[in-house]
């Protein structure tokens, strides 16, 4: 009689169906960005001034939720920072920092590889340190700031660009590029002391067609299962559900999800 499975025979059990489950993280990042290239030429066009020792252009990235829109600025940002040695730069997801102490922070934590001391440093010695730093090793610095719209409201988010956009007043030879990611329908208020300097150049990111979709369902399927695991007729279904919902994180997860429904009843096709 065959012995019932203990949790840890369950946990040790090698996958039969996936060659990497990480494919289907929302963090991963393929070699291929596919239908983003455009994209990514623009925003590294506009980052020329970079090699002569300037910040590139602000920018802003507006498209759709599920566009690609954070995972081409991380692209773009691997790209330059193997491109670049002189640059420091970083995706601050806004809806988690939204104050201009936390966002000052996470810059902190990059240049410096660790916390700010909440008891010892306010957000005044915070922004000395890192303007001292970026003069002295002669560092752009670029910040991305992803759904900037969350932050707290219309005059913590002017503080914020105001902040690293006009820093270069006291601190002459700083060069800081801002880089914003939102939805085309939020209205930004900004004020007219960042207005007039802020001046991003606009890059749009298109919805995914139903052929786009696919090929990048597909994608993941061969990076992610071993051959023969998934159907075509399935590909065609997630596809039209994919499409219909607008979201291809959506059908990401479910090829995750239903992988691992498979591999948990045993079976070696989804």
């Amino acid at each position: 009689m065959q012995m019932q499975k203990t949790l840890f025979d369950i946990i040790e059990e090698e996958s039969t169906i996936f060659r990497d489950r990480e494919v289907f993280q929302n963090n991963y990042m393929p070699e291929i960005l596919k239908y983003r290239t455009q994209q990514i030429e623009t925003m590294v066009f506009y980052s020329r001034k970079i090699k002569r020792g300037y910040a590139p252009s602000n920018m802003e990235i507006k498209g759709l939720n599920a566009t690609g829109k954070t995972s081409t600025v991380t692209k773009y940002i691997q790209l330059i920072e193997e491109a670049c040695p002189n640059v420091i730069s970083l995706i601050i997801n806004c809806q988690m920092h939204r104050t201009e102490y936390t966002i000052l922070s996470e810059i902190y934590k990059k240049i410096f590889k660790k916390k700010t001391q909440t008891n010892t440093l306010n957000t005044i010695n915070i922004y000395d340190e890192i303007m001292t730093y970026l003069t002295k090793h002669k560092k752009v610095l670029i910040v991305a700031l992803d759904d900037y719209d969350a932050i707290k409201n219309n005059n913590e988010l002017n503080k914020v660009l105001y902040t690293l956009l006009r820093a270069h007043e006291t601190y002459h030879e700083v060069k800081i590029s801002i880089i914003t990611i939102t939805k085309p329908q939020k209205h930004i208020i900004l004020n007219l002391n960042i207005s007039t300097i802020f001046l991003p150049m606009n890059i749009y990111f298109p919805t995914y067609t139903r052929s786009q979709i696919k090929d990048i369902l597909k994608q993941r399927i061969e990076l992610g299962f071993y051959p023969g695991v998934v159907s075509e007729d399935y590909l065609e279904k997630l596809t039209d559900s994919t499409y219909n919902s607008g979201n291809i994180r959506e059908g990401i997860k479910k090829l995750l999800d239903d992988g691992e429904k498979a591999e948990y009843y045993g079976e070696t096709k989804i």
